[in-house]
């Protein structure tokens, strides 16, 4: 693998929010929303004047741009998001998201400081939530911290021994009826990103099929959305998906170091999918299709017309998202 594609390290976890399945967690945080605007300036909802949407679209940003304003701008969004157009009710989701992004890496600075991390390590336990954590310890002022982060939109993981906010995108899927469609599916993406993380410490952590059926709806959702507001987010993680399939990741290659064969695992779960979904017409799909049957001549040894193909079909200088 190129040096582009290293496993993140302690300056990773960073990285991790951005290398990985993460890597467009950050990136999002800058998106515009002319595309929403444009899209949705004469849409009119039944029982929903534009005034009146208007009116609570601007109280919502007013809270939202306030300092500590996230946690009360979502519980006014979740109270009044049914007063209000879709045109507005979408864009004050995807302001919410952005505004959760900016301020992520503040939230993670503040739960990195040494003597944080030694208190909430000491009391964690696995798979422990921002809410768990908070009935473990004592210390009034973590607790204070941690409800804030929990209550900012973020959720703790664990990651290369250190425990982080990242995005809590479950926490959308209560807008994902009031809002359009094309980012309803955004968020049902990112929430299956965020609940089950694809990869730690350089490391790929979901199955292979897990792998092609994520790609498969990231791709799915270009293919109905190609001017989505988040269609650069998802094309960003169908191209790190796209590395997972045909390179795999430093501590778990798609080819064995040692033995120089493609991983049992992957031959399986590969010829399984393509099995499953040979009558869908998917770009993806039929590119590792095309991959498996030069591995299959290679006897799934990574062979010199592997490499020859990867090089020519699926360069990693293509997919990296630098």
């Amino acid at each position: 693998m190129t040096s582009s594609f290293q496993s993140a390290k302690r300056k990773g976890m960073r990285t991790f929010i951005t290398a990985t399945a993460i890597l467009m967690l950050l990136q999002t945080a800058v998106a515009p929303l002319s595309g929403v605007a444009a899209a949705a300036s004469s849409s009119t909802d039944n029982k929903v004047t534009t005034a009146s949407s208007t009116t609570i679209y601007k109280t919502f940003q007013s809270m939202l741009y306030k300092k500590n304003g996230l946690p009360a701008a979502d519980a006014y969004l979740e109270s009044h998001i049914k007063k209000v157009t879709k045109h507005h009710a979408t864009l004050m989701v995807l302001q919410l998201e952005n505004a959760r992004l900016k301020a992520l890496s503040a939230m993670t600075d503040r739960l990195l400081v040494p003597n944080v991390q030694d208190k909430m390590i000491k009391a964690y336990k696995l798979n422990d939530s921002f809410t768990k954590l908070m009935e473990r310890t004592q210390d009034s002022d973590l607790r204070a911290l941690l409800k804030e982060a929990r209550d900012s939109g973020y959720r703790l993981v664990m990651l290369e021994g250190s425990l982080y906010p990242i995005m809590n995108y479950a926490a959308f899927v209560k807008y994902t009826s009031e809002i359009k469609e094309d980012i309803s599916s955004y968020i049902h993406i990112m929430t299956k990103e965020t609940k089950n993380l694809p990869a730690d410490d350089g490391a790929l952590v979901i199955g292979y099929q897990e792998i092609l059926l994520r790609a498969r709806s990231q791709e799915r959702f270009l293919e109905l959305h190609p001017t989505s507001n988040r269609a650069k987010q998802v094309h960003n993680l169908l191209n790190s998906y796209t590395l997972y399939t045909f390179y795999g990741l430093n501590n778990t290659p798609l080819f064995d170091y040692d033995t120089n064969k493609m991983v049992a695992n992957a031959q399986r779960g590969y010829n399984g999918v393509l099995q499953r979904l040979a009558s869908v017409d998917s770009e993806f799909l039929t590119k590792l299709d095309a991959f498996m049957d030069v591995v299959k001549e290679s006897k799934y040894a990574k062979t010199a017309a592997v490499e020859k193909w990867l090089e020519q079909n699926v360069p990693v200088s293509d997919y990296a998202n630098y």
